[in-house]
């Protein structure tokens, strides 16, 4: 007969070696609200809609705060919490089951760079930026590449935590992530920097190179609708969410889409972040 006694002896001895182990990716996500329900499951343990099995893994969140402010948080968070990496997803976008592992294998095969997944402007192009004589504009990101970006979002991005470090111990005085709107007295003629951009300028004064692989394709979805933005390729099949996909946005959803954008901003965000460049959705 086993005894239960001893059974419980080898369950408290697991639990206390688990007390040891850090997380090699944690989950980060700033969120709008906390009365919304994310796109994807991402936290916890069980049922998760991104496959990291195998792997120690944690989640962080922040509710209701500016995007710039949550991420700077976020980003201690992680570097506190001593994970290897750092995975921003954005409560709605939907990475597809197997997002996770293309990207570590895309910064694990590039050292010194980190790994975007593709998604789209709600109604409009896709989230990756080239620049190009001077110019910017949207990338081809049909499948089967991996190429250098100029600027895109954070809401699918795998960061190794190491770059983190450096430029918190290089730059302890600047944030890694800032909204800037112009103000005439600081004598720059810029109208508006977005968080996003600013994190990217500051991985290239690094050295560091922000790589898109187009293999995974995203979701950009509306979590009041369930309709979404995305490839015309995409298969259904490949994303699990906790929100019902219904139908693709189109441009007669984008009034809609611009004023609930508007609507659930924090409290505090002046109207020139309000702007589309802002890009987020």
């Amino acid at each position: 007969m086993y005894s239960k006694e001893k059974i419980m002896d080898v369950v408290k001895g697991i639990q206390a070696e688990a007390e040891n182990i850090s997380p090699y990716v944690i989950i980060c996500q700033p969120r709008r609200s906390e009365s919304e329900t994310p796109a994807q499951n991402i936290r916890g343990a069980i049922g998760l809609h991104i496959d990291v099995l195998g792997y120690s893994h944690a989640y962080c969140e922040i509710c209701g705060e500016k995007v710039d402010v949550a991420r700077n948080y976020l980003i201690e968070q992680a570097i506190a919490s001593g994970a290897e990496y750092l995975l921003f997803i954005g409560e709605d976008t939907v990475l597809p089951y197997d997002g996770f592992l293309k990207l570590l294998k895309t910064v694990k095969e590039n050292p010194r760079s980190c790994a975007v997944g593709v998604y789209y402007i709600k109604t409009s192009s896709p989230m990756i930026m080239l620049r190009e004589g001077g110019r910017i504009y949207p990338a081809d990101v049909s499948r089967g590449q991996t190429f250098e970006v100029w600027q895109a979002g954070m809401d699918a991005m795998l960061i190794p935590i190491s770059l983190l470090r450096e430029m918190k111990e290089k730059e302890p005085e600047v944030p890694y992530t800032c909204i800037y709107n112009y103000n005439e007295a600081d004598g720059v003629n810029v109208n508006f920097i977005g968080e996003d951009n600013f994190f990217y300028y500051r991985l290239r004064q690094f050295g560091c190179k922000v790589l898109c692989n187009t293999d995974v394709q995203c979701l950009h979805m509306d979590l009041a609708t369930g309709k979404y933005t995305a490839s015309e390729d995409i298969n259904l099949e490949d994303y699990y969410t906790n929100i019902k996909i219904t139908e693709r946005l189109t441009l007669q959803d984008k009034a809609y889409i611009d004023k609930r954008w508007i609507d659930r901003l924090p409290e505090g965000t002046t109207n020139k972040a309000e702007e589309p460049e802002e890009k987020d959705g």
